[in-house]
């Protein structure tokens, strides 16, 4: 007896949001601006997190390559959504957090990249050194 399994999926629609847009907007004038930036790359489950400073070299609406001094990183973004709600990072001890205001992407592939302007806000390094 052979059975046949018929499994249904569907893609959602991409739907842009204006936050999306702003987001990208606000990641092209920092390629065209040849801005140095921080950026966090981190694998689905924690596999990897890789940071660093670069500028984005290339982007399009499919990818998007990071020149980080002698070396480079492609990345696919492929359903990808773009937010730029400031993150909140902890300290390496746990005992606090900090905002840092930037870009997130989230890839389809449930990878995360963020950059910043900055890599620590100041408010960061005050709280680390009064908590000591």
């Amino acid at each position: 007896m052979t059975m046949s399994v018929r499994v249904a999926s569907m893609k959602p629609a991409c739907i842009t949001a204006p936050r999306d847009d702003a987001a990208r907007q606000r990641l092209h004038g920092w390629q065209a601006a040849g801005k140095m930036l921080c950026f966090s790359y981190t694998r689905t489950l924690g596999g990897l997190v890789l940071s660093g400073r670069g500028r984005v070299a290339n982007l399009s609406a499919t990818a998007l390559t990071i020149d980080a001094l002698s070396s480079s990183l492609f990345v696919v973004l492929d359903d990808a959504t773009f937010d730029d709600t400031p993150q909140i990072f902890f300290t390496p001890d746990l005992g606090g957090h900090f905002q840092v205001h930037g870009i997130s992407i989230s890839l389809g592939n449930y990878d995360w990249l963020f950059f910043s302007e900055v890599a620590v806000p100041n408010a960061a390094l005050v709280h680390r050194i009064s908590a000591t």
